[in-house]
């Protein structure tokens, strides 16, 4: 979860009244309020006790940001989002390694709305592929550590067009996104040097409200990467000069479902990219769980399976609480677990502290 920005800002909003952080949301939420310029943002920080049997007392920095989000709306149906990573520090990269990172946009758009069923919006945007990607701010996140299926099969964010509406169906909340990626050259100028990028994309993202409380989204999309060199992301380090750009377009299948109460949350998400010819497939599933213990304090717990290109399997696990003792203030603490473990995905203890400013 975690992302500020139309019903994202509702959410926040939810959150400042003590709700549960995870209400369902629609793809591609429009940005809302009527002033031309607001202003916030996020910060985080999140250090790693990794359990290496060579070095078991190590303690280290593995997530940093600081975000500057402003948005707006210059008429009754323009209006623009802009979400800038100021400084940031992650080893949520393809390859698992630190990556360090200055004034990057996430979001960068301005959207022209014709009515409620139809939005245009152009420019950087957030790729609508599941729920976790399009609420990725570490405040509204359960836990201090992302899944490697949100981030490891497709870039984070893109750099488009995107059409994207909402309303009813059989009575239920109901939305969907179209979006295309143009071989423009451009994300490679944007995205971290250790990111996933698109060479070019075009896709779609419906999700419906299917029973009170549980949200169903399904997205497909048609792509071609371009990601470091590395594909053996759970190898050792090696010396990497270039990136490389798949030989030729793939699919992407996706799936998430998500229950969301005021007690409890329940999450899955799945995603395939089935093999080519010069591309082996990758696919990627994970289960979460929070249940409010009582007052702020939330206990979590995640399993993940995902399998890489260079073959077998990784497996992870996540228990930890996660505590709200303000409406803006987050604490984090957890114990990750990881079998075929390796130090770009480190098997160990984790604390966060992060903020909504």
């Amino acid at each position: 979860m975690g992302r500020i920005g139309a019903r994202t800002l509702g959410l926040l909003l939810g959150l400042a009244l003590g709700a549960s952080p995870g209400l369902a949301q629609l793809p591609a939420p429009p940005v809302v309020g009527t002033k031309t310029l607001q202003i916030g943002g996020y910060g985080a920080l999140t250090v790693t006790r990794p359990e290496h049997p060579e070095d078991v007392e190590k303690v280290e920095v593995s997530e940093l940001v600081a975000a500057v989000l402003a948005w707006g709306r210059l008429s009754p149906r323009a209006s623009y989002f802009v979400e800038l990573d100021m400084a940031k520090r992650t080893t949520e990269t393809w390859t698992g390694r630190e990556s360090d990172d200055r004034v990057a946009p996430v979001r960068l758009y301005g959207e022209y709305a014709f009515d409620d069923l139809a939005r245009l919006r152009a420019g950087r945007f957030l790729t609508p592929v599941g729920h976790w990607n399009e609420r990725h701010a570490e405040p509204l996140t359960w836990s201090p550590t992302r899944p490697l299926s949100t981030y490891r099969p497709f870039a984070k964010s893109l750099t488009g067009l995107l059409l994207a509406g909402e309303g009813t169906v059989a009575g239920r909340d109901a939305g969907y996104a179209v979006f295309w990626a143009p071989s423009l050259g451009l994300d490679r100028h944007f995205e971290e040097d250790e990111e996933t990028e698109f060479d070019h994309a075009l896709g779609l993202r419906v999700a419906t409200e299917v029973r009170p409380g549980w949200t169903l989204g399904l997205g497909a999309a048609r792509i071609r990467r371009s990601q470091p060199p590395d594909s053996t992301f759970l190898q050792p380090e090696g010396d990497d000069e270039e990136r490389e750009n798949e030989d030729e377009s793939r699919g992407l299948l996706a799936a998430d479902l998500r229950w969301a109460g005021l007690w409890a949350e329940f999450d899955v998400e799945a995603v395939w990219l089935p093999a080519s010819e010069h591309e082996g497939a990758e696919s990627g599933v994970f289960g979460q769980a929070a249940v409010r213990l009582g007052g702020p304090v939330w206990a979590v717990g995640r399993v993940e399976h995902y399998s890489p290109v260079d073959g077998g399997g990784l497996d992870l696990g996540y228990a930890g609480l996660t505590i709200r003792p303000s409406a803006r203030f987050v604490v984090k603490v957890g114990r990750q677990f990881v079998r075929r473990s390796t130090s770009r995905i480190p098997d160990g203890w984790f604390l966060s502290f992060s903020s909504l400013f």
